[in-house]
């Protein structure tokens, strides 16, 4: 019994941590004209962020997230830090933003 209610208070607590990237940044992709870089791993679309507010200096002014698959959900997601945006497309697994 305990070991149940421990499980049930992790997971209660744990889903609203994973749905801020998803409540807190749009759903979509952008394909770069010109990036900073290759595509890096990153735990959040927050980190993605600040790595490219980290590397304005650079000319990052835009960044893409895409979350883990859904075979590797213990696996970190992929970030691009982008200096010009060619397209934007809405998807349902990435995250993107301008700074």
């Amino acid at each position: 019994m305990k070991r149940t209610l421990t499980t049930i208070l992790f997971c209660a607590l744990a889903v609203p941590a994973f749905a801020d990237d998803a409540d807190t940044y749009p759903h979509c992709s952008y394909t770069p004209a010109d990036a900073i870089g290759p595509m890096f791993e990153t735990n959040t679309a927050a980190d993605c962020e600040a790595a490219c507010k980290e590397n304005a200096g650079e000319g990052c002014t835009a960044w893409s997230y895409m979350t883990p698959s859904a075979m590797f959900p213990d696996k970190p997601g992929k970030c691009r830090m982008i200096i010009s945006v060619f397209s934007e497309e809405e998807s349902d697994r990435s995250r993107c933003g301008k700074i």
